[in-house]
C-alpha cells in the first residue's frame, strides 16, 4: 500500500497506489502553523517535509487518531550532507512519535511512475529509520485504516486460531472427553 502524488493508470500499479488527491484527510504542511492546524483534524495523514513537528502537535495528532507520514521521496531528492541531515530529522521525529504515542506511516509520495518503489523498499526505508518489525506492521495497519483500504474481517483471525489446536494434534477444549 502506498500513497503517490500522481494519478496512477491501471498499468502503473493502481491496485496498491492511492493518489493524494483522493484522500480528504491528507495534509502537506509547509510550515509550523499549517502543521498545527492539520493536527487537530480527525484521522489526519500529516506530511511535513521538513520533519520539524513540535511534540505538542504530535500529541494533538495522536488524540485525533491521525498519523505522521514519512516519505521516501523526500530522501531520494537530496544528496550527501543534506540527505544525512534529513534522515537525522526523520529519526528524531520518529522518536518523538513514539514518545507521544502518535501513529506513523511510510509512503513514497512519488511524483511520477518512475519514483514508485516496491513495498520491500518501503519496509527497508522504515528499517533504516530505526523501526522494529512490529512497528512496521503497525504502520501498515495504520495506513490501511487512515487511507480507507478495506481490512480483513474480524472473524478471519478467530477461525484461523480455532484450527491451530487440531493441527498440532490436540483437540479443542470443548471436544475433550470427561472421565466418569
Amino acid at each position: 500500500m502506498d500513497i503517490v502524488r500522481f494519478e496512477p493508470s491501471s498499468n502503473e500499479g493502481a491496485g496498491r497506489a492511492l493518489p493524494v488527491s483522493s484522500l480528504s484527510n491528507f495534509f502537506d504542511a509547509g510550515n509550523a502553523l499549517a502543521a498545527k492546524q492539520a493536527c487537530r483534524k480527525k484521522n489526519a495523514l500529516l506530511h511535513a517535509s521538513s520533519y520539524d513537528v513540535e511534540e505538542g502537535d504530535l500529541l494533538e495528532l495522536a488524540r485525533a487518531g491521525g498519523a505522521l507520514v514519512f516519505s521516501l521521496s523526500d530522501i531520494l531528492l537530496e544528496y550527501g550532507f543534506r540527505r544525512a541531515i534529513l534522515i537525522s530529522k526523520m529519526r528524531l521525529a520518529l522518536g518523538a512519535c513514539r514518545k507521544r504515542g502518535t501513529c506513523f506511516v511510510f509512503a513514497t509520495l512519488a511524483k511520477d511512475a518512475s519514483q514508485v518503489r516496491s513495498p520491500r523498499e518501503l519496509s527497508a526505508f522504515a528499517a533504516v529509520l530505526g523501526t522494529t518489525d512490529v512497528e512496521r506492521k503497525e504502520a501498515e495497519k495504520n495506513m490501511a485504516r487512515l487511507a480507507g483500504w478495506a481490512a480483513k474481517p474480524k472473524g478471519h483471525l478467530q477461525s484461523a486460531h480455532a484450527k491451530v489446536p487440531s493441527a498440532l494434534g490436540t483437540s479443542p477444549p470443548s471436544a475433550k472427553k470427561v472421565k466418569k
